[in-house]
């Protein structure tokens, strides 16, 4: 009993803890001083924090190719941007 409530926290903590990468072309509708907000052909809208590390530039209303990170804080984290 104690080996099968054992499996099952540990296929539960396996599969609850991932984060989720997404890869999508995407507008720029907004450029702030540590985010932008984006829409994607769908019109699902995602702000996305940018690192102030990154060294990117970003024109409202261009559209580019994101990769970003959805954290479990449901907080989007920019990865890559093409």
């Amino acid at each position: 009993m104690k080996k099968i409530l054992l499996l099952i926290i540990s296929a539960i903590f396996l599969f609850g803890c991932g984060n989720t990468i997404v890869a999508e072309i995407a507008t720029v509708n907004e450029v702030n001083k540590n985010s932008i907000v984006i829409e994607n052909l769908g019109g699902k809208t995602t702000e996305i924090v940018i690192s102030s590390t990154d060294d990117f530039t970003f024109e409202e209303n261009k559209e580019y190719f994101f990769k970003y990170e959805i954290l479990k804080s449901k907080k989007a984290v920019l990865i890559s941007v093409e």
